[in-house]
């Protein structure tokens, strides 16, 4: 789903198309389906659908509470997100390298947390389909950005892809 949101936004869609696909995903509200250019409305009723799909799969192991807190926040107003470096910045009054460092110090700080929760301690997150696509997404997400932005800039992948496919780790 990243993949495809990062090509529409990049590739595909017009500024105007991106703004009503970015104000749809706000509100998220299916009525914005009517809203939204034609093709814009197949990307938008997949992340629909995803949601959905998170919120039955969730409400099989508990309470959904997350998935509305997650929709209602798409529902928020806001003009500029700040990244989160110029937050660490602003609010240590550090400077760019010096948040960068620390934000770097935080993600290896939230790896350890995740191996010692979902590795080390199974019974208190245990493995089902959702917990192990969530892992696997985060470890996804870290191979696509820690050395740039691997979706702009495909070759960065090629290495994660030539160990993957042509020269993986016998098991």
């Amino acid at each position: 789903m990243l993949a495809i949101l990062d090509d529409t936004y990049d590739n595909f869609a017009t500024y105007e198309e991106a703004h009503a696909l970015t104000e749809a995903i706000e509100r998220m509200d299916v009525r914005a389906l009517q809203e939204l250019p034609d093709r814009m409305r197949n990307v938008y009723s997949v992340i629909l659908n995803l949601y959905d799909e998170i919120e039955k799969e969730t409400g099989k192991i508990g309470p959904t509470f997350g998935v509305q807190y997650a929709k209602a926040e798409f529902e928020q107003k806001r003009n500029h997100v700040a990244s989160a470096v110029e937050c660490c910045m602003k609010e240590y009054r550090v400077s760019e390298k010096e948040a960068v460092e620390f934000l770097w110090k935080e993600i290896s700080n939230a790896w350890k947390d995740i191996v010692e929760e979902y590795c080390q301690k199974p019974t208190l997150l245990p493995s089902t389909d959702l917990t192990d696509r969530l892992l696997n997404l985060t470890r996804l997400i870290n191979i696509f950005y820690d050395d740039g932005d691997c979706l702009i800039n495909s070759h960065l992948l090629k290495d994660h892809l030539t160990s993957l496919f042509i020269d993986p780790v016998p098991l």
